[in-house]
């Protein structure tokens, strides 16, 4: 306990309390004083900063070059490079595939190859994409 009381009852308050325990009354603080277990109480509203992100940004980045192969640049900007690059990855070998399969030889083979891959391509666009925009809406890391 410190030698603080509370403005309104005049009972003694604990220097780390916001409220009196007595009358439930707040208490002003003066400077910033130390717990009892030695961690300083920070008096000014400055808190750790969270670094926010543009949904904007995130939304055109995840979907325009997405749609032309280049996946992922939605979390690279979030700061997922792990789950960006693995995205890009993917997008850029699907995308090769696509293209390599479409310029190639018309056999039924390749026809069902080019299809499934395009299937492909479409799941992961959708999935990188809704990945990006649900990361943007919260200001914490997963």
């Amino acid at each position: 306990m410190s030698d603080r009381r509370c403005p309104s009852c005049g009972e003694k308050v604990p220097s780390f309390s916001v409220t009196c325990p007595k009358c439930y009354k707040s208490i002003p603080r003066d400077e910033p004083k130390e717990k009892p277990n030695g961690y300083k109480i920070i008096d000014d509203d400055r808190a750790p900063s969270i670094r926010t992100v543009n949904r904007k940004t995130v939304l055109i980045l995840a979907l325009i070059p997405g749609a032309l192969g280049l996946m992922g640049l939605g979390q690279i900007y979030q700061k997922d490079y792990r789950k960006g690059f693995m995205f890009m990855i993917i997008g850029i070998l699907l995308m090769t595939s696509i293209v390599s399969l479409m310029t190639g030889s018309g056999g039924a083979l390749s026809v069902i190859l080019t299809v499934f891959s395009i299937i492909m391509f479409i799941g992961a666009y959708l999935i990188q994409a809704f990945d990006a925009f649900v990361r943007s809406l919260f200001s914490f890391r997963f």
